[in-house]
């Protein structure tokens, strides 16, 4: 795995690290969860069906509102929360499938 990929996991893992299961991640777990969605989705591949891509950008976006509705002031959350899911986005861009998807699977559930 990348060093780019591997920055990323570990800081989806790292705040989640001996945390009481009643803590929720911080909003940025949730971005950067978006942004490997997005990124996902963005990954050319010649046998997944539209259907699917789609599929993958509406998880993105569930992810992003996560991330808004953690983000503290709320007035700020929209613009904050969306220009780092494009600074994430843009780093997984090169990265392979599949470093991107270990991402993935490190990814809290949305809503629970």
């Amino acid at each position: 795995m990348r060093p780019i990929a591997l920055a990323v996991v570990a800081a989806l893992a790292w705040p989640q690290a001996g945390v009481t299961a009643a803590k929720e991640p911080a909003w940025t777990v949730y971005a950067d969860c978006a942004a490997a969605y997005q990124a996902n989705a963005r990954i050319a591949d010649p046998d997944r069906p539209a259907s699917m891509t789609a599929q993958v950008s509406d998880v993105a976006n569930d992810y992003a509102a996560a991330a808004r509705a953690r983000y503290r002031p709320a007035k700020a959350a929209r613009a904050r929360v969306q220009t780092r899911i494009e600074r994430q986005t843009r780093l997984l861009a090169g990265q392979p499938r599949e470093a991107v998807e270990h991402i993935i699977d490190a990814c809290p559930q949305v809503g629970g």
